[in-house]
This record gives structure tokens, sequence and C-alpha cells, in this order.
């Protein structure tokens, strides 16, 4: 039972890596459903883009940073900040981005 369960979940995460053929390579494993095909999901990314721009530039750049794949150091590095520092800010803007779309639920 638990190696059908582990067979499962790696044939599921084989499916939804995506392979980046850019120079980059910060787009990996991001599922190939957006969500944009449906009007309630081009709704949602407007709301969600709304809410993130009232943050502040603190908050904003290293959560969008982080979203569009870069990782903890790699955004530590071109904020000059401490790792600590990114780690906490991406998870106050989660924490308060949860928070204004809980109607959402």
């Amino acid at each position: 039972m638990r190696n059908i369960f582990i067979n499962n979940y790696r044939q599921t995460v084989r499916k939804a890596t995506v392979i980046d053929q850019t120079e980059d390579l910060y787009h990996l494993n991001i599922s190939q459903e957006s969500g944009l095909s449906t009007p309630e999901g081009s709704y949602a990314v407007k709301e969600i883009s709304s809410v993130l721009d009232e943050f502040t530039d603190d908050y904003r750049i290293p959560f969008n940073m982080y979203v569009a794949g870069y990782k903890y150091n790699e955004i530590a590095e071109k904020m000059n900040l401490p790792l600590g520092t990114i780690k906490s800010r991406i998870f106050f803007a989660r924490k308060r981005l949860r928070k204004r779309l809980q109607d959402y639920r």
C-alpha cells in the first residue's frame, strides 16, 4: 500500500513537471494549468495582483520573485538582504494575502 502511494505520487510529480528550455531555469516544476482559461481564474488573478500592488516594495518584490521561481538564497543575494529577512517577508506577504483574499475560499 505504501509503495503504491509513493509510485502514484512520483507519477503525479513527473506529469506536473515542466522542463524549462530557457537559460534562466527558474520555472521548473510549475504546473501547466494556470487557471486563466476560465473567467473566474482570470478574475482571481486580477484580484491577487491588485492586492499585491498594495503591498510595500519590501514585501511585494521578494514575494513576486519567489512566485516567479527564485529560491530564497537567490532573492537574498539579488536584494542584498539576509536570508532570514527574505523568508520572513515572504511569509508575512503570504499571510497578509491569505487574510485579504479569504472570501475566495
